[in-house]
């Protein structure tokens, strides 16, 4: 019984002390510094009355911001393509890779952020494209054809399967 009632005094004492480090607790907590990566890739179609050669153009982007805090020695580096550096990025301020090309084709951008602080790594790393797969309206056979695979490799819409009428 003895040692029960220590027991119970312990937990009553670590409460206690638990919620008075809670009371004198500030309201509002720092959040903790975070480099955030962003991109994507699009297409675009200019404005009525833009010359056919100009009017489609290409655009992918990497941005990495810091988030709630400054770094030191910020790296941007597309995979197998530009990097960007920066000696301290300061709150709120990005770092950016982006590329624009006349016409609209199928594309991808990915790469990471890295700096001398540890921090949220998860995403630190990012993929972007915009290549989907589009079903054909016109495969009623289901033989698996799709409009965004015949578009990359060049072939049409075929329908495979139609039954013919004997006699025709």
């Amino acid at each position: 019984m003895k040692s029960f009632k220590r027991a119970v005094v312990g937990v009553l004492a670590a409460g206690s002390i638990a919620a008075g480090t809670l009371v004198g607790a500030a309201p509002a907590q720092a959040a903790v510094p975070n480099l955030q990566m962003t991109g994507g890739v699009y297409c675009q179609f200019g404005a009525p009355g833009t010359p056919w050669n100009q009017a489609w153009s290409m655009t992918r982007f990497m941005r990495v911001t810091a988030r709630d805090g400054d770094f030191r020695n910020v790296t941007l580096q597309e995979s197998g393509g530009a990097t960007k550096f920066k000696p301290l990025l300061k709150k709120n301020e990005s770092l950016l890779i982006k590329t624009t090309w006349f016409g609209c084709f199928p594309s991808s951008i990915s790469g990471y952020a890295i700096s001398d602080y540890a921090e949220n790594l998860t995403d630190n790393v990012g993929f972007w494209w915009n290549v989907r797969r589009i079903d054909n309206p016109f495969d009623r056979f289901g033989t698996g054809s799709s409009a965004s695979a015949s578009a990359l490799t060049g072939g049409g819409n075929t329908v495979k399967g139609v039954p013919t009428i004997p006699g025709r």
